[in-house]
């Protein structure tokens, strides 16, 4: 090996030098994983968190859920991207896009429509990040229902009402209509730090389609090196936003999202009634209460109570404006809570939380 080095050193100076930076960056990147898994972004995936979140006994099992969910997204037209298809121990993505309810892809139901079935749109709460196949709403309410109808989950990371809205509409050109559909949203109307009236992808597609080759290889060069360990480690460290900075909250442009939110369910609210589908919209719970975390067992740093916190800000002052416009036709499920675990980050919700929220839903289907 050392023979090889000092040749290509003497014929090659300028490969060797660069082969030589080249394993530097590996070695490095390799001994900054352990201290970056100490910063906020990371602790998700380390044995401490797991087991004080879910318990010791379930520490590989959810693990593994954690990496299977960690995976970049697909294009997916009108609606600009979509969950990966996979097929994960414990989450399955069919390739029509939707979650499977079972830990056993041989289960999986497709969609196809009809009067047995019953879709689900949502964000990544109803899709059932940090939680297994059989642990999401849609799982616990077909199980509820006794398997009468077919419950398909139609949740993606990131989407809110205008994205689940065109995404109807699509499946509704693809397939017959179902029996109802069923919308649990709230918090990613207001919890964005892209623009107001766009998906958290638009301004990559923007300019992907705008700028040069030039500029798209230098953009992807810089994403590469941000994800390097080292290079997020020293971001985290060094880099990392003010607390203590003054937050400002534009009013105006949360009442444009009160606003679109309302339209985008007026919307909806008509394609069910044009295509005589039984619609259930709920504005879902979120963890802008005091008690919101009273019951889990997340660490400190990851409760959303934070007034420094500018997402939760948007998501405070929105549900209180949209709350004085709500609908008679929404279930404000705002403030549901239970004496169980409810999180298992800052937003997304625990097993025991789903199967309640399940449950909910299950007795205004029934009633």
């Amino acid at each position: 090996m050392l023979d090889i080095l000092r040749n290509l050193k003497k014929n090659y100076p300028l490969t060797f030098y660069f082969t030589i930076f080249i394993i530097i960056i590996i070695l490095i990147n390799k001994i900054s994983k352990p201290f970056l898994e100490q910063a906020k972004f990371e602790k998700r995936t380390v044995p401490d968190f797991i087991e004080k979140v879910y318990g010791k006994e379930n520490l590989e099992d959810y693990k593994k859920v954690l990496q299977e969910q960690g995976v970049p997204f697909r294009y997916e037209k009108f609606v600009e991207f979509a969950e990966q298809e996979r097929l994960g121990d414990f989450t399955i993505v069919t390739s029509m896009g939707n979650r499977c309810n079972k830990n056993d892809n041989s289960k999986c139901f497709l969609p196809d429509g009809g009067n047995d079935e019953i879709w689900i749109f949502g964000g990544s709460t109803a899709f059932g990040y940090g939680v297994k196949n059989n642990e999401t709403i849609s799982a616990y309410l077909e199980n509820i229902l006794n398997n009468e109808f077919k419950v398909i989950n139609f949740g993606n990371a990131f989407y809110w009402s205008t994205q689940e809205r065109i995404l109807l509409s699509n499946l509704l050109t693809k397939y017959e209509k179902p029996s109802k559909i069923i919308f649990i949203n709230g918090i990613n109307e207001f919890a964005k730090y892209y623009k107001y009236d766009e998906s958290a992808l638009s301004q990559s597609i923007r300019d992907n389609i705008n700028k040069s080759s030039r500029s798209k290889l230098i953009d992807y060069l810089n994403g590469r090196i941000n994800r390097l360990n080292f290079v997020r480690l020293i971001n985290e460290k060094f880099f990392k936003k003010d607390d203590n900075q003054q937050l400002l909250i534009n009013n105006e442009e949360i009442d444009q999202m009160v606003n679109l939110y309302l339209k985008n369910q007026k919307i909806i609210k008509g394609i069910s009634s044009e295509f005589n589908i039984d619609l259930i919209q709920i504005l879902q719970p979120a963890p802008i209460y005091e008690d919101s975390y009273s019951s889990s067992n997340i660490p400190e740093d990851f409760k959303w109570h934070n007034d420094k916190d500018l997402n939760y800000q948007k998501v405070k002052s929105g549900y209180k404006r949209y709350l004085n416009k709500i609908s008679d036709n929404v279930i404000d499920l705002s403030r549901f809570k239970i004496t169980e675990p409810m999180y298992i980050d800052g937003v997304h919700y625990s097993p025991q939380f789903n199967f309640k929220i399940a449950e909910k839903i299950s007795k205004i289907i029934l009633n």
